[in-house]
């Protein structure tokens, strides 16, 4: 074979691809065969440093939940709020939450509640810490705490990480940040208008 012929069909071999492997979407990560799985739960807030009314309780969660990558028809029910300009002493808002979030179709235990209708999607990283330009400032060191407590374990994630460090009653003195990766749905371009969203 000559030296010309050889610089041509070199390239050709290197570019073949591998079949077997995770099929990258148009970004260049690879997507994993996911189902939509339905989540219901309480979310108490036990923090004592700063307090929310119900409305910015259930802002601050849906945002967290939106990032973590679940689907836009979750519903959340506040309790413990104020009553016109009663409130009880001792208490902070909390959340009845319902959401669908998704989980990989193969593994075990998204067989409770979960839709079998197959989706695409695939891991991505979140990071929650100080961060005004998304809501987040460090007065929410606690409920960041309290949300990796009780609903981070609803998500599918990998390599974890947390640094939270929160100091009861004194609202400038913690740290916190809570990263990872999460599997979240990849978007079709079919699912422009949220119908990508919908109760399966």
């Amino acid at each position: 074979m000559s030296s010309r012929i050889a610089r041509i069909l070199i390239p050709v071999l290197i570019a073949a691809p591998v079949w077997g492997a995770d099929a990258p979407d148009s970004s260049g990560k690879a997507t994993i065969a996911a189902v939509w799985k339905f989540q219901k739960m309480d979310f108490h807030y036990f923090g004592r440093t700063s307090r929310y009314s119900c409305d910015g309780m259930s802002d601050k969660v849906r945002a967290l939940l939106t990032r973590m990558g679940a689907r836009r028809d979750m519903k959340l029910l506040t309790y413990g709020c104020e009553y016109g300009r009663i409130r009880l002493e001792g208490m902070n808002p909390g959340l009845s939450l319902e959401f669908w979030a998704p989980f990989p179709a193969a593994a075990d235990k998204a067989a409770p509640g979960a839709n079998s209708n197959v989706i695409d999607a695939r891991y991505e990283s979140f990071a929650f810490q100080q961060d005004v330009f998304r809501g987040l400032d460090i007065g929410d060191c606690e409920l960041v705490e309290e949300f990796a407590h009780q609903i981070l374990s609803k998500f599918a994630t990998r390599a974890v990480a947390q640094n939270i460090a929160c100091v009861p009653y004194q609202h400038e003195a913690g740290s916190y940040r809570l990263s990872g990766e999460v599997l979240k749905a990849v978007k079709r371009p079919d699912d422009a208008a949220g119908r990508g969203d919908r109760v399966p």
